[in-house]
């Protein structure tokens, strides 16, 4: 089953993570049969089975499993996780391995309160891009308080913020746009399809320097301070991928430098780190910082 071989996977690779200095084979088998056991599950690892999948983790996702003749290990060298696909299916894995012994959700996992994120529409979303099918749905502009029909060539789906999009041309357009899932109802699968759609490299670059999905702006660099607290905040759980953090000693406070595009998300963004941020660079953008500080201390007086 499909779904065996993404979990076989998945543990090689959690395996690997967990076993710096390599491990055998018989014990990557041993481990792996012994998980498929307390999931009531009666798998025989099969030599063929193994190969093939450290195989297709070589060529779907580049990861490189070598085995040294020498001390008949396998290693995982120089692994980061430089892969969102991998890094969203070892993170849901990691949460469903670690609940396989519980009867349903136990009480003690206290998952966020959240309204509709749209994953209702993942199924035909993701059939739509496999197919390459015109897609019709409503789409409710937040903007203008108004729902509209689009039709849409259908991509790629990309998480940002906490929040899934869908990516895609409008039919006779050639040029990317963005749709929260949280505000597409009623997708529909045209009779048409289309030829060529972009490549995942191209859809990446385009998103590359942008913060969530706006991508209006030219790219800038952008130098802001933090007091120690914020700081370490945002060494954890960085504000970007291009981000550069260091830590001022004689000022104890860090330094982040950015190249990014200054969009309103972003602005948000710094405006949520609003009890310490300091605009060092540009100067538009920490004049527009104190613009909205100034009207904000009107307001709330």
């Amino acid at each position: 089953m499909l779904q065996n071989k993404i979990s076989r996977q998945l543990l090689i690779i959690n395996i690997l993570l967990d076993n710096q200095d390599g491990i055998s084979k018989n014990e990557l088998v041993s481990f792996i049969e012994k998980k498929f056991e307390l999931l009531n599950q009666n798998f025989k690892y099969l030599d063929l089975a193994f190969k093939r999948d450290l195989k297709e983790l070589r060529e779907d996702f580049g990861l490189d499993i070598p085995y040294s003749k020498k001390h008949k290990i396998y290693t995982l060298n120089d692994y980061t996780i430089n892969d969102s696909r991998i890094e969203l299916l070892l993170n849901s894995f990691k949460i469903f391995s670690s609940l396989v012994n519980s009867s349903g959700l136990p009480e003690y996992i206290i998952p966020e309160k959240r309204k509709s994120n749209g994953i209702e529409n993942f199924s035909i979303l993701t059939e739509a891009i496999n197919k390459k099918s015109i897609i019709e749905f409503y789409y409710f502009k937040y903007d203008i308080n108004v729902t509209e029909t689009k039709t849409v060539k259908p991509f790629a789906l990309k998480e940002s913020k906490n929040r899934w999009y869908l990516i895609g041309f409008y039919e006779n357009t050639q040029e990317f746009r963005t749709f929260g899932l949280d505000r597409i109802n009623n997708v529909t699968l045209t009779v048409r399809t289309y030829k060529k759609s972009p490549s995942i490299t191209e859809i990446n670059d385009y998103f590359r320097d942008s913060f969530a999905m706006f991508t209006d702006e030219k790219t800038e660099f952008v130098k802001l301070g933090f007091d120690i607290r914020d700081g370490n905040y945002i060494k954890s759980y960085p504000i970007h991928t291009s981000q550069q953090i260091n830590f001022i000693e004689k000022e104890n406070r860090y330094e982040v430098t950015l190249n990014i595009k200054i969009t309103l998300d972003f602005i948000m963004e710094l405006l949520s780190r609003s009890w310490s941020i300091e605009v060092i660079e540009p100067l538009h953008l920490r004049k527009k910082l104190a613009s909205i500080f100034q009207e904000a201390l009107k307001r709330n007086k």
